[in-house]
């Protein structure tokens, strides 16, 4: 597929499968939201790119408590995806779940076959402080 962006192999509807953090410090990985995760990806052909994920079982809250527990455990953001080189994809984020999260963000991934790898440059999360990390997130294309 020819697009005039480049995104033409990853345009779809994506269901998440893992999100592991690396910890820089230690090289530990841990599952951030548990060993099956729950979220979606989706990437129009003109560019538009929006992810809601967090931990599967999620219950409506019953008290302020709840309401803040479930949006700490949930990422949220849209914005416009372009093509940075072989591999790499920066996404300029318009709205996002913490706004310390609009502007240009820069990923690395890998495809093969419906499966789609996204790795992140060495960040902290607002969740973790100033410990740095990479996040991993393993992705496999929705077929009608």
């Amino acid at each position: 597929m020819t697009d005039g962006l480049g995104i033409g192999p990853l345009v779809g509807s994506w269901r998440l499968r893992s999100v592991r953090l690396r910890w820089c410090d230690t090289g530990e990985v841990t599952d951030m939201y548990g060993p099956n995760p729950d979220g979606a990806m989706v990437l129009t052909a003109e560019g538009r790119v929006m992810f809601l994920f967090g931990p599967a079982g999620r219950l409506p809250p019953m008290d302020d408590a709840d309401c803040a527990r479930l949006f700490r455990n949930l990422a949220a953001y849209t914005g416009l995806v372009r093509m940075d080189g072989p591999g790499r994809f920066i996404t300029t984020v318009d709205y996002a779940w913490n706004p310390a999260w609009t502007g240009e963000q820069m990923r690395f991934f890998t495809l093969e076959g419906d499966r789609l790898e996204i790795r992140t440059p060495e960040q902290t999360h607002p969740s973790y402080g100033d410990r740095r990390l990479i996040g991993e997130l393993a992705w496999e294309r929705e077929r009608g």
